[in-house]
């Protein structure tokens, strides 16, 4: 893994951005399409205000531009304010749009917390498959060093499922998003190393313990399923962790 450490999140963030950004230029001009995986959370919120920025005074055709989101409460409806479909309107897709009227809203992909979760995860893989896997994902690390709600015990090989949020997970989302359901479904850990190219950010005072315990780690470990990016050719962490 390709580490690169910033004095701030500030710094941080818009150097992400500008490496997301060059990605999707690239491809874009070369192919005509881009696949982007998206978290949610405060780890990536600088990152994306950034971004959506950048490629709204780009002028890029952003048409063919698909966004993947890594999970989803479970239940939930997509209209309540917990949910991460209404994070990403809000916060990454409406303004993306008001930025660069070419992206396309059906286009804005993320799991349905309201359908059946086995048919669900089954119709989310086959998206990726169809539209010819991830170019780029980014990713959060967790307190305890899951990614997306890959909780620790998760397999390398896992694929889209339904999972139960763990309490420590659930009480750092709490403080976000208020009271939220037990379960998520969540994109698997097979399924994210699958990306052609992954950026995970790792910072707050409260990602410290476990960032040191992953950079330290010279082999993946299940306790900690970020360390399953160890086998990732292609990962860059942006961090502002000592």
């Amino acid at each position: 893994m390709n580490i690169q450490h910033f004095p701030s999140h500030e710094e941080l963030s818009l150097s992400a951005a500008t490496h997301v950004f060059d990605a999707i230029k690239k491809k874009i001009k070369e192919k005509g399409s881009f696949n982007l995986g998206l978290a949610t959370g405060n780890s990536p919120k600088e990152l994306y205000k950034h971004l959506i920025r950048l490629l709204s005074v780009s002028h890029l055709n952003l048409s063919e531009l698909h966004t993947i989101n890594l999970d989803e409460y479970y239940p939930i409806s997509q209209t309540a304010d917990q949910s991460f479909f209404q994070e990403m309107f809000h916060e990454f897709w409406q303004k993306l749009h008001d930025g660069n009227h070419t992206f396309n809203f059906a286009h804005g992909h993320i799991l349905n917390g309201e359908k059946d979760a086995v048919e669900e995860c089954a119709r989310y893989e086959k998206i990726i498959k169809d539209l010819g896997g991830i170019d780029l994902q980014i990713l959060g690390l967790g307190t305890n060093g899951h990614i997306a709600f890959n909780e620790p015990g998760s397999k390398e090989t896992s694929r889209t499922r339904k999972i139960k949020i763990t309490e420590e997970s659930k009480k750092a989302l709490m403080k976000m998003y208020g009271d939220v359901p037990e379960y998520g479904l969540t994109m698997g850990i097979g399924t994210i190393l699958e990306s052609k190219e992954i950026v995970l950010i790792a910072t707050g005072e409260d990602k410290k313990d476990i960032f040191q315990k992953l950079i330290k780690l010279e082999k993946p470990t299940s306790d900690i399923p970020a360390s399953f990016l160890l086998d990732h050719p292609n990962t860059t962490i942006y961090t502002d962790l000592a």
